[in-house]
């Protein structure tokens, strides 16, 4: 599928995600969708869903995606955000730059959390974050997807390595993924604040009588250029 990188999203096929303020999200992170209608929308964070109640639900890993950095605009690579990459061995991401990017063969991957899973997760565990995006009103979000940078072998290691051998852990606020391979060992990586590359978002589209539950979840992804 085609890719594109711009100041303001991240284009993987047919869909956007945003990119704006990606270093200050993680998953399951919440707050109000600024500019909801325009080029420059973005999430303004105020707060997280605990990672516990996230690590005890299912979290998918996507295959690693090649990215052709010569492609990308060195200005709208590194405009406004924080980069950093994930490698072998490096449990916490490194900041890097345009130049970096096109040496190291860095690779783009996501991990998620399926729209009716979050729901669950917002109805049974996280009830001071749903109570706040009732309280916030039409613009209230949650990251429900964060897409990384890690190095070639890194993005191979994860390619290789079984489902068998993920395992999910809640360090603090954080969440910690670690995988086995026979080529590589045990990888450990850290999907803390500043590690985000872009993210996707999920609205309430339907609340009960009295906004006491979410009925209803849909995903929201960057809309106009």
């Amino acid at each position: 599928m085609s890719v594109k990188i711009t100041k303001h999203y991240f284009q993987y096929g047919a869909l956007k995600y945003f990119r704006t303020n990606a270093h200050l999200v993680e998953l399951g992170t919440f707050g109000e969708k600024k500019d909801p209608i325009g080029a420059k929308a973005y999430l303004d964070p105020d707060g997280k869903i605990k990672a516990s109640h996230l690590c005890e639900r299912r979290i998918k890993r996507s295959a690693p995606i090649s990215i052709n950095w010569s492609s990308v605009n060195s200005k709208d690579l590194e405009a406004g955000v924080n980069l950093s990459f994930f490698g072998l061995g490096r449990e916490h991401a490194a900041s890097f730059s345009y130049t970096k990017a096109k040496q190291a063969k860095l690779e783009l991957i996501s991990f998620s959390i399926n729209g009716n899973v979050l729901e669950r997760v917002l109805n049974n565990d996280a009830n001071i974050v749903r109570n706040a995006m009732a309280d916030e009103g039409n613009d209230a979000r949650v990251v429900s997807e964060v897409w990384v940078v890690v190095e070639a072998e890194l993005g191979e290691h994860l390619s290789t390595s079984s489902s068998t051998s993920h395992k999910w852990k809640a360090l603090g606020n954080s969440i910690e993924f670690t995988s086995s391979s026979s080529k590589y060992g045990s990888q450990t990586i850290s999907l803390s604040e500043g590690s985000t590359f872009a993210y996707k978002l999920h609205k309430v589209k339907k609340w009960s009588k009295g906004k006491e539950k979410i009925e209803d979840l849909e995903a929201d992804y960057k809309g106009f250029n």
